[in-house]
């Protein structure tokens, strides 16, 4: 740099100083504009930059970001990922995306597309996992290990958002190692591993959140308790003895005793129910799990009264609201299960249906609802009611819009089958992906012959893009299958 561009440079830094952001603005977008050294231009954009953020001045923001795409030379990936975190801190999304953007416009590197994956993962822009592959890519190719697995693990994340990637992001967290990362990113992978198909894998996640959960983050280890707990309650009958002995082990930490005395019990509890080889030994489990939660109790009594066909009364006043307590919550929505249950017992197709869309608006709005709520609404799938089933569709839909843990107690792939022969191809389509990465005896080939005929379909329909798309993923389905 020469004298007289550090001249220059001192003196806009001047200016910012004595007549603050404003003024700042002025001096740095002149010295811009009229210098030539490539060094100095991009400093003093990225000075204007941060005097426009103070401002909120988005016209200068949008202004300054097509010039740094025209900055010709020098390595600015770090000031650039500041900048775009202040923009994001400051609700200025849309800017940061912008900025990042253009850096890899500017300087394709692992840094700069990894600033501007995260910047659109922020965004939840569909986009984003594209581009943490070519970060990591690319990372691969200049020795940058740590954006490598940065950009794996939030790939991964993104992709277990849903059924139709869940596969992919398996495999993607299957090439990170917990021991190169940091904790808040092996939480990351953990979650996406207890979604394979896998005991060992599922176990080896468990075992990663038990080394989180006796580490020195508190926040860190409450959120991998919440995580496993949750785990735990969908795995139901499916729960390997492995797992279970993973869990009672993770569970029975001193520091997560201090919190939950009696989560070591009820571990066990669930170990014992999963375990149980008939009626008497799941009937002794039930009652043990009873003696750890007591709460349970009433719901346990319920559903046995439900199973010997005890009559019940209808309600006469209208529905309650859900409490707002956690457990009194849950406990709320087991009991509108049973609700269903009995009111299809008892032919009122009518009021199960109500109650069933209580139970879908508790989903959509992002509750987390027990994994068995789905045997619910297969049931109701298949009674002969307009109301009820579209109710039903409603709840299935929403479930499997995200890919949340927990299968229904027959699989997925009997459910997509039921709703198959009701002409939902849609969602029978959502619940054959899920088959898929639970590992379900006969999904994939089911899966790439629905796939191959939506596909042929749309074909003869003359949609030759969609049905190209539909048959590669046929072909990749049933291909891998094989494999």
């Amino acid at each position: 740099m020469s004298v007289a561009a550090s001249v220059a440079l001192a003196v806009a830094e001047r200016v910012e100083r004595t007549g603050g952001p404003r003024a700042g603005l002025v001096a740095w977008k002149t010295l811009a504009g009229n210098t030539t050294d490539g060094e100095v231009r991009g400093k003093a954009l990225l000075a204007a930059l941060r005097c426009a953020l103070a401002l909120r001045d988005t016209g200068a923001l949008t202004e300054l970001t097509e010039q740094w795409a025209s900055v010709d030379c020098g390595v600015w990936d770090e000031a650039v990922a500041s900048s775009c975190k202040a923009l994001v801190r400051a609700g200025l999304l849309p800017r940061a995306i912008a900025l990042a953007h253009a850096e890899t416009q500017r300087h394709r590197t692992a840094r700069s597309l990894y600033c501007f994956a995260r910047c659109l993962d922020v965004a939840r822009d569909a986009s984003a996992a594209a581009v943490f592959r070519e970060a990591f890519a690319r990372a691969e190719r200049e020795g940058a290990r740590e954006i490598e697995l940065a950009s794996r693990v939030r790939r991964a994340a993104i992709l277990s958002r849903s059924w139709q990637t869940m596969s992919e992001a398996l495999e993607e967290a299957r090439r990170v190692d917990p021991k190169e990362v940091p904790p808040e990113a092996r939480l990351v992978v953990a979650r996406v591993q207890l979604r394979s198909p896998s005991r060992f894998v599922r176990a080896a996640a468990i075992g990663v959140l038990d080394e989180i959960v006796v580490a020195d983050d508190a926040s860190l280890a409450t959120r991998a308790l919440t995580l496993v707990a949750r785990w735990a309650d969908d795995a139901g009958d499916a729960l390997t003895s492995l797992e279970a002995d993973r869990l009672v082990a993770l569970f029975g930490r001193e520091r997560v005793v201090k919190v939950s005395p009696r989560v070591k019990d009820v571990a066990r509890s669930l170990a014992r129910i999963a375990g149980s080889k008939d009626d008497i030994a799941l009937s002794e489990a039930l009652g043990e799990a009873v003696r750890s939660a007591p709460e349970l109790a009433p719901l346990h009594a319920r559903a046995r009264d439900i199973l010997r066909g005890r009559f019940e009364a209808a309600p006469i006043e209208p529905p309650s609201p859900p409490p707002v307590g956690t457990a009194a919550r849950r406990a709320f929505r087991w009991s509108e299960m049973l609700d269903v249950v009995v009111a299809m017992r008892d032919r009122a197709p009518a009021r199960a249906a109500r109650t069933l869309r209580a139970l879908a608006e508790g989903v959509e709005a992002g509750e987390y609802l027990p994994a068995q709520v789905l045997g619910v609404a297969q049931a109701a799938l298949t009674y002969d009611d307009d109301e009820l089933r579209e109710a039903a569709a409603r709840l299935v839909r929403a479930r499997l819009e995200r890919a949340s843990g927990g299968a229904p107690p027959r699989g997925y792939a009997l459910l997509a089958d039921t709703l198959a022969s009701l002409g939902m191809a849609e969602l029978s389509v959502a619940a054959r992906r899920a088959a898929v990465v639970a590992n379900e005896p006969g999904a994939a080939e089911s899966l790439g012959t629905s796939l191959a005929r939506e596909g042929w379909e749309l074909a003869k329909a003359g949609n030759r893009v969609q049905a190209i798309e539909k048959l590669r993923e046929a072909k990749a389905v049933l291909v891998g299958r094989k494999a």
